[in-house]
């Protein structure tokens, strides 16, 4: 089973997705706002702590269909930041989650992830995030600016909810294929990975 928000059962159903802001949740409301723009339901995850990030990716039964997650991040971790004493962080290393960590942890199966952190497509983060089920993972394996996430979800999620939708590698392919920084969005199943070379061809690594 997923979280099949009844929107999915509607005469025109809804895809779903979810989102957890571990960063500042101006760029989260952003995202919610854009999806629901293209008639998804989408649910806001307001992440305080570590251990409610883990939370929400250990959904199991409840996973939602797609899970965007909004926050920064160095070396395939996610950025965290300090917390007062009374906080566990002991799933922390220096204020950031490893990927080590984040594929002990998760269980997300049938999901499509997406990070926004920076760094987070790298082999490391792909490889964590597909434990537990995942469907496919895609993040951006290097540093990217803020407005090409947008953009690159925005292609994405509008070819996804059109008419006639684009299958999910079809999506990908064209969202990260418009330019430089959009090439950075690896894709990530549980059979290959791919991204799209210099010359705009989606190739296997």
């Amino acid at each position: 089973m997923m979280w099949s928000p009844v929107d999915t059962t509607f005469f025109s159903p809804k895809l779903s997705a979810a989102i957890a802001a571990v960063a500042d949740s101006s760029e989260a409301g952003f995202m919610r706002e854009m999806l629901e723009q293209l008639n998804m339901s989408v649910l806001l995850h307001k992440v305080g702590t570590p251990d409610d990030f883990l939370k929400v990716i250990g959904q199991t039964e409840n996973a939602p269909q797609f899970l965007l997650i909004s926050a920064h991040g160095d070396e395939g971790g996610l950025e965290f930041g300090e917390y007062m004493e009374e906080i566990d962080v002991s799933s922390l290393e220096d204020e950031v989650m490893l990927p080590s960590t984040i594929g002990n942890a998760i269980c997300l199966p049938g999901t499509v992830i997406i990070s926004a952190a920076c760094t987070g497509g790298v082999e490391s983060a792909g490889k964590a995030f597909l434990q537990g089920g995942a469907l496919a993972y895609i993040g951006a394996d290097d540093y990217v600016s803020g407005i090409a996430i947008p953009l690159f979800l925005m292609h994405f999620f509008y070819k996804l909810t059109k008419e006639d939708p684009y299958t999910l590698e079809e999506a990908w392919e064209h969202a990260a294929s418009y330019d430089e920084e959009s090439r950075m969005f690896r894709l990530y199943t549980q059979e290959a990975t791919y991204k799209i070379d210099d010359n705009g061809l989606k190739v296997k690594i």
